[in-house]
């Protein structure tokens, strides 16, 4: 005899169970949030990285910059700290804005001066320039001189001090070049 068939025995449920129990709704929200989560995370570092690279690849082109303006200026000049116009910070404490910087002087049909378009004020860049004689070892070295520039900047923060004269610039990273100028007026 069957025991389902025996008096006592409850008889076969013919009929399916409908819809979620508790703890499969708990698993699947669970497992949706740990999903959503990190697709949340990996798109708000993703962005942040992307922020930090833009700053480098921009401090990189103001260094660059930097370098063939002073390369474009005749030796005596920049000797004479005439180099010292481009150093400083790029962002007028005043206004905020960035600082018009004299860029071609010589030149008739070049622009006289030069601003930085407001995507880099948030950065608060700063630029310091040093032209070092080379040691004196080095033949020809009394015809050449090293630049090096140092940019400076902010991640999306505000620094104490936007301007730095004499001292180290108040920013959280910093990006060197270096390269070496020629007297060419000079007779080798």
């Amino acid at each position: 005899m069957n025991k389902m068939s025996m008096p006592g025995w409850p008889a076969q449920k013919t009929a399916r169970r409908r819809g979620f129990s508790f703890i499969e709704i708990i698993v699947a929200t669970g497992v949706s949030l740990v999903f959503f989560g990190g697709l949340i995370y990996f798109a708000s570092t993703t962005r942040a990285e992307t922020s930090k690279a833009v700053n480098y690849l921009r401090a990189l082109q103001i260094a660059q910059e930097t370098i063939e303006l002073v390369q474009s200026m005749p030796f005596a000049e920049a000797m004479q700290s005439g180099v010292q116009i481009f150093e400083g910070s790029l962002i007028d404490p005043q206004t905020g804005k960035s600082v018009s910087i004299p860029f071609h002087n010589s030149s008739g049909w070049q622009p006289q001066t030069k601003t930085y378009p407001e995507q880099y004020n948030n950065a608060w860049f700063y630029r310091k320039i040093r032209i070092d004689p080379l040691p004196a070892g080095i033949s020809n070295a009394r015809f050449m001189r090293k630049i090096s520039v140092d940019v400076y900047w902010n991640e999306s923060k505000t620094p104490e001090r936007i301007e730095s004269i004499g001292d180290e610039p108040d920013r959280m990273r910093k990006l060197s070049l270096a390269t070496l100028i020629f007297d060419e007026s000079e007779t080798y």
